[in-house]
């Protein structure tokens, strides 16, 4: 079952590398963000998390900077039909004005100029 929209910002289809930190758990997970918008992001998970749980990640929007070290709450997760894996729909949690400034740049320009992923 697909959650019901509830968005309030647009999200750019995108694919960037994540790094998911729990707060509970000894281990970081390195993932894909799928989506992002200044509101949140869609990630792949390998487990679930439980809705209303606060992530710290990180995210790298390039322009030759140090990756975004964001807080995020979980707002809903899907099991991926056919597979072992998750998404996770991220909402973040008080975003800087220089992250803000950033994220959007970022945005804007894939907007703009798609580019392929970088791995």
């Amino acid at each position: 079952m697909i959650p019901q929209e509830r968005r309030r910002l647009p999200r750019v289809r995108c694919v960037l590398p994540v790094r998911l930190y729990a707060p509970s758990e000894p281990r970081m997970i390195v993932t894909l963000c799928k989506d992002l918008s200044l509101g949140g992001l869609r990630v792949l998970s390998p487990t679930p998390k439980a809705v209303s749980s606060l992530l710290s990640l990180e995210i790298d929007v390039g322009m030759a900077e140090e990756p975004l070290n964001l807080r995020a709450q979980v707002a809903w997760f899907q099991m991926i039909p056919r597979s072992d894996q998750f998404y996770l729909g991220l909402a973040f949690q008080s975003l800087s004005a220089l992250h803000s400034k950033r994220l959007s740049s970022y945005l804007e320009k894939i907007s703009l100029h798609p580019e392929p992923a970088k791995f």
